[in-house]
């Protein structure tokens, strides 16, 4: 070892520094899924803007306001799933203390809540767009048929199943880094002496 006066141990030639200077692997994956898990929170708001602007007239409805008279736009109905889904948002904020302070706990209840209020509504979503016929249909006849429902000429099942792709493509990147946040932050249990 090197000693302050400058002089170097005995049967080193100074290069053997690199074994002590490297950062355990659980605080690098740590690091390395915190930021992977708040981006795949933003990409979750996003898609939650999308969601709640799609809902917004029945949330107006809800809070009374009539919009029609201002704005001449027709928004699809909304299918309870959908209201399921917005409020996963509201797991996002644990997460983010989860993240801060490296909580197990804390974690492991966004995990449970993306997979009951995310991942759940999306899979309800996808069965009901085969059994109901709308996707067959949307495959069978194309956009330009009548029989297919449309926002604004785009046809409202191919914005459906671009939205569930997207939120299940969210969701389980979010639980995936969430699961190596819990399993980087459990202490290990060694061998006793």
């Amino acid at each position: 070892m090197a000693s302050r006066d400058g002089a170097r141990a005995r049967g080193t030639d100074g290069r053997d520094f690199g074994h002590r200077e490297t950062i355990a692997s659980h605080y690098q994956i740590s690091a390395e899924n915190k930021r992977r898990l708040k981006l795949a929170i933003v990409f979750h708001c996003i898609l939650t803007i999308y969601e709640v602007t799609k809902l917004s007239s029945e949330i107006l409805q809800l809070l009374g306001i009539d919009f029609k008279d201002t704005y001449n736009v027709i928004l699809p109905k909304s299918a309870v799933w959908e209201w399921i889904w917005v409020m996963s948002i509201f797991f996002n904020l644990p997460s983010l203390f989860a993240i801060k302070k490296n909580n197990v706990n804390v974690m492991k209840l966004f995990v449970a809540g993306i997979s009951v209020c995310g991942i759940l509504p999306l899979i309800w979503a996808i069965l009901y767009l085969f059994f109901s016929g709308d996707l067959r249909t949307f495959f069978v006849l194309g956009t330009a048929s009548s029989e297919v429902e449309k926002f604004n000429g785009v046809p409202l099942v191919a914005l459906t199943t671009s939205f569930v792709a997207l939120g299940f493509i969210t969701h389980i990147l979010s639980i995936m880094y969430a699961r190596n946040l819990i399993h980087a932050w459990t202490p290990k249990k060694g061998k006793k002496a």
